[in-house]
């Protein structure tokens, strides 16, 4: 895994859904620095979606840590955006809380232990 993080971006086909695949390390403040700034891109591209793929990534955060990344999103994620959260074992009660978080904040979210299943789920609820 590299040090990073390395981040990807790119746009699922066929569809209006912004892909964030971030890869490596990613600390407690490169997550707070960016968290507002993809948001506001979100609703500056009139996006209907989002997955964010933490699969190959190794979160610094503790999980309070990461809730306070998920307030940020929950506050700040445009109320018509979808989200797709794909995670690994090591991170997934990271992806929990956030798609809690998002759903509490009226969001339609979820987490998937894959891509292909987010990808999946994703363009349906985008149909």
């Amino acid at each position: 895994m590299p040090s990073g993080p390395e981040i990807e971006r790119f746009e699922l086909e066929g569809a209006n859904v912004l892909c964030i695949r971030t890869r490596g390390r990613n600390s407690v403040a490169a997550s707070r620095a960016n968290a507002p700034r993809l948001c506001a891109r979100l609703e500056e591209e009139g996006r209907d979606g989002l997955i964010l793929d933490y699969s190959d990534c190794a979160l610094e955060h503790t999980v309070p840590q990461f809730a306070s990344i998920a307030e940020i999103f929950a506050e700040a994620m445009p109320r018509h955006v979808t989200v797709a959260y794909v995670y690994s074992p090591a991170n997934m009660m990271h992806a929990l809380m956030m798609t809690k978080m998002l759903h509490k904040a009226g969001l339609k979210a979820r987490a998937f232990p894959g891509w292909d299943e987010a990808e999946s789920w994703i363009r349906a609820e985008l149909a």
